[in-house]
């Protein structure tokens, strides 16, 4: 598209001539797709990656020719190779997105190439990039390419050490530059460069800042510890934030006015409700009744999500002759349980009474959902709290903490409790399973006052949101 004006006269007869035509070219918005590359595939999504996947899919979906999903490769934000976008793909590449394999010999050469222009890339680099010679095969050929690519990169880092290299730009002058919405991943990897101006413009998801506000509960990840100094730099440098909820934004602005760093500009996008949105693609969205009533808690097993509070509320139930539903706890097990592990084996019986899945399948959780009695979601912290807005979606009262967020994703509600106080759940889980009127009363607010989000909706508004940033980021890089 382009700008015409034909020539015009002054009164004084003067020939005025418009400037020259200048094409409008639409910003490019890509999704990095990084930290889904490190997902086992065929394996369950959750939390984080379940919206990144959300995110990489609705791109790879849409016809803008403007948008593209990419991953962070030797210095760079590159377009997926092809078997990196079956590897994040769901189902099928939709046939305007879906890349061809270029051949060993010509991939080989691109990898060369990517060498030259970035050195001093780490060994999972020269893996990608074998992968990417070998169409994402294994066995003895990309082992052998690993080992090619490895050699050369250490004769590029020995001609640069000698100075009989000279300096690859990294980016061509005068290329538009993406927008690039950059994947969780990315701000815990120890690829500095990935935070900075080299990488393009860059916006960024700000799930939750809970690395800064309360690392206790994340261990001694060294990756979770450069979470605040890469949002700081991010932030310094311009970078919009994407929020599923207006508590997370508020917290991201306070932070950083608390570090003396002007606030970002926040986007708040809907959370869709991707696994209601997948039970209805299966018709299988309507209520079945469980053998036996039970109380499902959806979420990974990890000191944050404060499992240890149901297994002493179910203990306490035994103690007291209290019957209460079987407890469901669906999730992957994660990090600093051992006092769970300690607890469960110090009171074996309750195993009677709580079961713990490990990771379930999509389908697998959709049927949890449509037959649980109820749900539970006591965190001591969340951004968003999928599990909590998830029982909505499918009809089911949840009691939750009084973690702002998780009263936002329930729309206040649902009743909600403090994470540290014992006796308030108790009662509680206790009212929700015997006091059948106060349940059917919860059921009913949340069939006239909630619907689920559709992903289309979400994946609007983020678009939006790039585009006015793009936008916004084009006139700063042209500003004289």
């Amino acid at each position: 598209m382009t700008i015409e004006r034909s020539d015009a006269r002054t009164e004084d007869g003067e020939i005025t001539r418009p400037p020259t035509l200048v094409p409008v070219v639409p910003p490019i918005l890509a999704i990095d797709a990084t930290g889904l590359m490190y997902w086992p595939p065929g394996k369950g999504l959750a939390g984080v990656p379940r919206v990144e996947s959300f995110l990489i899919n609705a791109a790879l979906a849409d016809p803008d020719p403007c948008v593209e999903v990419v991953a962070f490769r030797s210095g760079r934000f590159r377009p997926l190779a092809p078997f990196e976008q079956e590897h994040v793909a769901m189902g099928e590449v939709p046939p305007h997105r879906a890349k061809r394999w270029s051949g060993r010999s010509t991939a080989l050469a691109q990898s060369f190439e990517a060498v030259r222009q970035h050195p001093w890339g780490k060994r999972d680099a020269d893996c990608h990039l074998a992968r990417t010679v070998t169409n994402g095969k294994g066995g003895f050929n990309f082992h052998a390419v690993r080992l090619l690519i490895r050699a050369y990169r250490l004769y590029q880092r020995a001609r640069a050490r000698l100075g009989l290299r000279q300096g690859v730009p990294s980016q061509a002058a005068g290329a538009e530059r993406s927008l690039v919405l950059i994947s969780q991943r990315i701000l815990t990897q120890d690829d500095r460069s990935a935070v900075s101006g080299v990488a393009g413009d860059l916006a960024f998801l700000c799930h939750d800042l809970i690395p800064v506000l309360r690392p206790d509960l994340l261990g001694v990840d060294t990756g979770e510890g450069r979470y605040g100094s890469y949002l700081e730099q991010l932030v310094r440098s311009g970078a919009p934030a994407f929020c599923a909820s207006d508590a997370v934004g508020a917290t991201l602005t306070d932070h950083m006015r608390e570090a003396g760093i002007a606030p970002p500009v926040v986007y708040r996008f809907p959370m869709p409700s991707i696994l209601h949105e997948t039970a209805s693609r299966m018709g299988a969205t309507f209520r079945i009744e469980a053998g036996e009533p039970f109380v499902l808690y959806c979420s990974t097993i990890e000191v944050r999500k404060n499992h240890i509070l149901l297994a002493r509320i179910w203990q306490q139930a035994l103690e007291e002759g209290v019957k209460l539903p079987k407890l469901v706890c669906a999730g992957r097990w994660g990090w600093m349980i051992e006092p769970l592990r300690a607890y469960l084996k110090a009171h074996p019986g309750l195993l009677q009474s709580i079961t713990f899945t490990g990771l379930v399948s999509d389908e697998e959780l959709i049927q949890y959902y449509r037959s649980a009695s109820f749900g539970v979601f006591p965190s001591h912290i969340e951004g968003w709290g999928y599990g909590a807005s998830e029982c909505l979606d499918f009809g089911i009262p949840v009691i939750v903490s009084t973690t702002p967020s998780l009263i936002e994703a329930t729309g206040g509600l649902m009743p909600a409790i403090d994470s540290n106080d014992q006796a308030g759940w108790y009662a509680a889980i206790r009212r929700m399973a015997e006091d059948m009127a106060w349940r059917s009363s919860l059921v009913d607010r949340i069939a006239k006052q909630h619907r689920p989000t559709p992903t289309s909706a979400s994946w609007a508004t983020i678009k939006a949101g790039l585009q006015t940033s793009a936008a916004s980021c084009r006139s700063k890089n042209r500003a004289p």
